[in-house]
């Protein structure tokens, strides 16, 4: 296991504390909902998908496994397997490898993939070289073997998944993960696409566990303020 330490700058970077607040307090219900969605002894894993790109996918995921690991106790891997375009490793100044695909195909063991993070709870596996066939790399016997292996060490599995109307990929975690997120964008995502990313989720026969809005407005309210104000 890696010993490199990197900075999860996410929830941490620069913005004015009234929205730094209201941002991080929504990863929290996200966190909340999350639980009580998927109830189940041992490493709950959970697949971030979307209808198409640019709906914020990877930083949804990236910022709830930051807030999954903020708990006290709660162990959180993270992995990227969007094995076409990923973007997990960007949030966290990295290179793409050595990652899943240089285990997956045979060059690297479990632990030399795995990179530590500054939070002490959050460690994380990324997507490393581009291949050819990442559908069946994720649905093989390889990859099995590293979920299973990894159970026994996280309390939370967070899969990053590629957008399930426009590859397969996404679904080749099906037999894996306890539940999918939709992630979408307001002002983006069309009711149609949602409406065809749900569809295709279910003929999988996978349990969808929500749909995330990401981007939405916040209301500057005087009221709306105050209560937050309060809780500060």
């Amino acid at each position: 296991m890696q010993k490199h330490q990197t900075r999860t700058s996410v929830l941490n970077m620069q913005m004015d504390p009234d929205m730094k607040f209201k941002v991080s307090e929504a990863y929290k219900m996200a966190r909340t909902n999350l639980a009580f969605s998927l109830v189940k002894k041992g490493c709950k894993k959970i697949a971030f998908t979307s209808p198409f790109v640019g709906e914020g996918k990877s930083m949804t995921s990236v910022n709830i496994a930051i807030t999954l690991a903020q708990q006290v106790n709660t162990k959180v891997l993270l992995i990227d397997c969007d094995l076409r375009k990923p973007k997990v490793n960007r949030f966290f100044h990295l290179q793409t490898s050595p990652g899943l695909t240089s285990y997956l195909g045979g060059m690297k063991d479990m632990e030399s993939i795995i990179r530590h993070t500054d939070d002490p709870n959050l460690d994380l596996i990324t997507s490393g070289v581009i291949v050819p066939n990442p559908s069946e790399l994720l649905a093989g016997n390889e990859m099995k073997k590293l979920i299973e292996e990894m159970e026994s060490k996280y309390d939370y599995i967070i899969f990053d998944t590629p957008p399930v109307n426009v590859v397969v990929d996404a679904l080749s975690l099906a037999g894996f993960a306890d539940g999918y997120v939709i992630v979408v964008k307001e002002g983006s995502t069309l009711k149609p696409e949602l409406r065809h990313a749900v569809i295709t989720l279910e003929h999988a026969k996978v349990k969808i566990l929500g749909i995330i809005l990401n981007g939405s407005r916040l209301e500057e309210k005087e009221e709306y303020k105050y209560r937050y104000e309060r809780y500060e």
